[in-house]
């Protein structure tokens, strides 16, 4: 039996906000099985950084998604926002010779049905291949109702601003 001591400090839930617990669960669905590995995943996302895929970069993305820096978090809730910072850093890379990128050195730190936790580095490659940098990122990729992964926070590493 638990004392009143031991529950007084406790919020206790009103009617009404058990009700919507109720409605809330009752409405759950089952978390959706993905269509492609993490490794396929990241094989498509930097498939498109290479090719300059503008469109095919914001479709990975799960709106609203987060980018968490050491000076921030900034919230992405519009795919306009992903088309504006890859067109950017398309533009940034290439004129520095990056013409494309790879994943590597997968690590999957915790992956549940429909989530998966994770660090790689992204193996920036110059034209011919040979490689001219990375980054090292995290992610947390979620899978979305269609089956297709998408990424819902994005944490570079190596930035400090």
């Amino acid at each position: 039996m638990v004392s009143e001591a031991t529950t007084r400090n406790y919020p206790r839930i009103s009617a009404s906000g058990l009700t919507a617990l109720e409605r809330s669960v009752g409405s759950m669905q089952t978390v959706t099985t993905a269509t492609e590995s993490i490794a396929d995943f990241f094989a498509r996302y930097t498939g498109y950084l290479t090719d300059g895929n503008i469109e095919g970069l914001a479709a990975v993305y799960n709106y609203p998604s987060l980018a968490v820096t050491a000076m921030g978090c900034l919230a992405i809730t519009d795919p306009q926002q992903s088309r504006d910072f890859f067109t950017q850093g398309q533009d940034f890379y290439r004129s520095r010779g990056v013409q494309g990128v790879r994943a590597r050195n997968i690590v999957t730190d915790v992956e549940v049905p429909g989530i998966w936790v994770g660090r790689l580095v992204l193996e920036n490659l110059a034209g011919s291949g040979a490689p001219v940098g990375e980054e090292r990122n995290a992610y947390q990729v979620v899978t979305a109702t269609d089956g297709t992964r998408r990424i819902a926070v994005s944490t570079p590493l190596d930035a400090y601003s």
